[in-house]
Order: C-alpha cells, then sequence, then structure tokens
C-alpha cells in the first residue's frame, strides 16, 4: 500500500521516514521528494508498505502526528495516471516554434464539438461567430504639441470681507 506523508520538516530524509514507519509493519520503499533545481526538500513524500494492514495502520496512527517539530499528514496516494509529457517544451529558448510563436501540441484528432477543425476558424455550427474586436485608434503623444499649461491655484477666502489694502488705493 503505498501512502501520501505531507507536512514534513524541510530536514526529514528517507531514513527517517524508514525507522518512522518501519515500527508499523514491513516498509518497501520511502521517497522525499525534492526540488530538482535546488535539491531542498519539497516537505513531502511517498511511503510504500509492504502489505495492506500495515499501511492502514500507519494511516490511523501516524496521521497528525508530530515528526521533527510537525504535524504530518498521512494518507492513502492517489494513483497517478500516465500523464503524456509535453512535448514542444513550451519555455524553452532553443525549442522550435510555429508561426504563431506557440510551442507544439500533440494532435489527438478533433476534439469534440469542434465541428471537424477544417481551419475555417469557426468552433462548431452550434456556436455564435466570435466578435470581432473594435480597433483602437491611435491617441496622440500629449506632449506633442510643448509643455502643459499650469494651472492656477484659486485664493483661499471665497469672496468673505475685504482686506485694508484692498480700500487703500495710494498705497
Amino acid at each position: 500500500m503505498k501512502l501520501f506523508v505531507a507536512k514534513l520538516n524541510r530536514d526529514a530524509v528517507e531514513s527517517d521516514l524508514l525507522e518512522w514507519f518501519g515500527a508499523m509493519g514491513p516498509v518497501r520503499s520511502v521517497k522525499v521528494v525534492t526540488d530538482r533545481d535546488t535539491g531542498q526538500s519539497k516537505c513531502f513524500g511517498f511511503v510504500e508498505m509492504e502489505d495492506k494492514a500495515g499501511g492502514e495502520r500507519a494511516i490511523a496512527e501516524m496521521n497528525g502526528q508530530e515528526f521533527m517539530g510537525f504535524r504530518m499528514v498521512v494518507k492513502e496516494a492517489e494513483e497517478r495516471g500516465a500523464r503524456p509529457r509535453p512535448s514542444g517544451s513550451a519555455g524553452r529558448p532553443d525549442s522550435p516554434k510555429t508561426a504563431q510563436g506557440g510551442g507544439t501540441r500533440p494532435s489527438s484528432g478533433p476534439r469534440p464539438g469542434s465541428g471537424g477543425g477544417g481551419g475555417s476558424g469557426s468552433f462548431g455550427a452550434d456556436k455564435k461567430p466570435a466578435k470581432k474586436k473594435k480597433v483602437q485608434r491611435q491617441k496622440p503623444d500629449k506632449y506633442s504639441d510643448g509643455p502643459r499649461q499650469t494651472k492656477m491655484k484659486k485664493t483661499r477666502g471665497g469672496g468673505g470681507s475685504k482686506g485694508w489694502s484692498d480700500y487703500d488705493e495710494d498705497y
């Protein structure tokens, strides 16, 4: 039985897990997942027990237990389906690109509802045609006619009574 073990300490290594899970029953294999670039633990791993009884016992007793300062999560691992490797390797600078600038896609025949994919640009007879985007006119450069006018500041006072200097015309 294959177990998924999460929330591990970054310092946890396979020998620690082997020792810890070995108390629950015979262990077939242990794998702590690490980052391929840095080699640092990703804080989860897999433990494969020899028999189902040992795996169920490990789930019952180890799930939520503290291991190296962290409460780990132990549950049955889900089977990973055969995933196809990405072809075209988008993101690599030395990979060949198509005319549109993207990577290549594996063709597995027409998709359901695609209308055969005859290359006419239609996505299917039951779908509405795509709306055309409005062409935006380029706005003129706001600085092309010289510097902007400065805004005049409004005087405070609000038009109330005038000061004494407004009445003195000789001064």
